[in-house]
C-alpha cells in the first residue's frame, strides 16, 4: 500500500476520532500499523486514541513502543507520566517522568506532571519545587500555578496560595476554579479575623490574684526613659536586618538550591557529579540559615530581657 493510501486512512480516523467513534478510529490506526508497524505517528494516535477510552494499559504499551522508535523523545515519557499519574501509580509516574527530564530538561510539561506525582505521594514540599520548576520555564501555564495554590492551600500558607491563584487569574481571568478558590481563600481570612480581638488579650488581675501574682507598673525618669527609647530602637533595628536577611536567603539561597537538588536528582546518574557541589552549597546556606534563625531568637530574648529590667528596676 503507498503512502497516500496510509495518508487517507490517517485521515478517516481524525474524522471518527473528531466524531467520537473513538472504537473505529482504533480499528483504522490498528490497520494502519498492521501495514506498518514502526509508524510512529500510528502509535502515539492510537495510544490516543486508548487514553480517550481509558484503556489506559493499551495507551502505554504504545507510548513504550514510541519511546524505542524515537530514543531522545521526551514526549512519549511525559505521556506515559501523565497517564500513571491518572492511575494512580504515583512512583512510576516519576520514574518515567525523570526519564523525560533526562530527554529534556527544560521541560514544564514534565516538571508539572512530577508536581502531580509529589503531590499524590503526599510530598508537598517536592511538589511546590517540580511546579515552580514548570512554572519557570513555562511562566504562563495557568495550571501550574493553580496546582502550585492548591498545595500550599494543603499547607496552610495561605499567603503563597493567593499569590498563585491570583497569577493564574491573571493569566486566565475566566477561570472559574481560581477565582473560587480565592472566594474560599477571602472567606477563610474573615473568620479568622474574626476569632481574634481587636484589642488584643488583656491581663485579668482577679486570675492572677488567685495565682499569688502581682502587677507592678513605675514611671521612669526623662533619662531613663530616652535610653530605653534608644536600645528598644538599637534592637527591633537589628531585628528588622535579621529577618530582612533571612527572608533574602530563603528567596536567593535555599529555594533556588531545592530547585537545582530536584533538577539534578530528577536528571539521573549523569548528574551525581554536579549533584555533590550542588548539595555541598545547599547544605552551606541552610547553616547560614541556621545561624541567622539562631541570632534572632537571641535578639529577641535581648528585647525581652530589656522589658524585664526596666519594669524590675525600683523594686523592693
Amino acid at each position: 500500500m503507498n503512502d497516500s493510501k496510509i495518508n487517507e486512512l490517517f485521515q478517516q480516523a481524525r474524522l471518527l476520532q473528531k466524531s467520537h467513534e473513538i472504537k473505529k478510529a482504533i480499528d483504522v490506526y490498528q490497520r494502519i500499523l498492521s501495514i506498518k508497524p514502526a509508524d510512529k505517528k500510528a502509535h502515539v494516535t492510537i495510544a490516543t486514541a486508548y487514553f480517550q477510552l481509558q484503556q489506559y494499559p493499551e495507551a502505554i504499551k504504545h507510548f513504550e513502543e514510541v519511546t524505542r522508535l524515537a530514543p531522545t523523545d521526551a514526549s512519549p515519557y511525559i505521556n506515559m507520566g501523565a497517564i500513571y499519574n491518572r492511575m494512580g501509580e504515583y512512583k512510576q509516574a516519576l520514574d518515567v517522568l525523570r526519564k523525560a527530564v533526562q530527554k529534556d530538561k527544560k521541560s514544564a510539561d514534565a516538571f508539572y506532571n512530577m508536581g502531580i506525582a509529589h503531590k499524590g505521594l503526599n510530598q508537598l514540599s517536592m511538589a511546590v519545587t517540580a511546579y515552580k520548576q514548570a512554572i519557570v520555564f513555562d511562566n504562563e501555564m495557568v495550571d501550574a500555578h493553580f496546582n502550585l495554590g492548591n498545595v500550599y492551600l494543603e499547607m496552610k500558607n495561605h499567603t503563597q496560595a493567593n499569590s498563585s491563584f491570583t497569577r493564574a487569574l491573571e493569566i486566565s481571568p475566566g477561570f472559574k476554579k481560581a477565582r473560587n478558590a480565592l472566594n474560599l481563600l477571602d472567606a477563610e481570612s474573615v473568620k479568622e479575623k474574626a476569632k481574634r480581638s481587636p484589642f488584643g488579650r488583656l491581663v485579668d488581675e482577679s486570675m492572677l490574684r488567685k495565682k499569688g501574682a502581682s502587677v507592678s507598673t513605675r514611671d521612669l525618669s526623662a533619662e531613663e526613659r530616652a535610653n530605653d527609647r534608644r536600645e528598644i530602637h538599637k534592637l527591633c533595628g537589628e531585628i528588622t536586618e535579621i529577618t530582612h536577611t533571612i527572608v533574602e536567603d530563603l528567596k536567593k539561597g535555599v529555594t533556588p538550591g531545592l530547585l537545582n537538588l530536584n533538577r539534578c536528582i530528577s536528571q539521573g546518574r549523569k548528574h551525581y557529579s554536579e549533584l555533590d557541589v550542588i548539595y555541598s552549597t545547599f547544605q552551606k546556606k541552610v547553616k547560614s540559615l541556621t545561624d541567622m534563625r539562631k541570632l534572632l531568637q537571641h535578639r529577641m530574648l535581648e528585647l525581652s530581657s530589656h522589658e524585664e529590667l526596666i519594669n524590675s528596676r525600683g523594686r523592693d
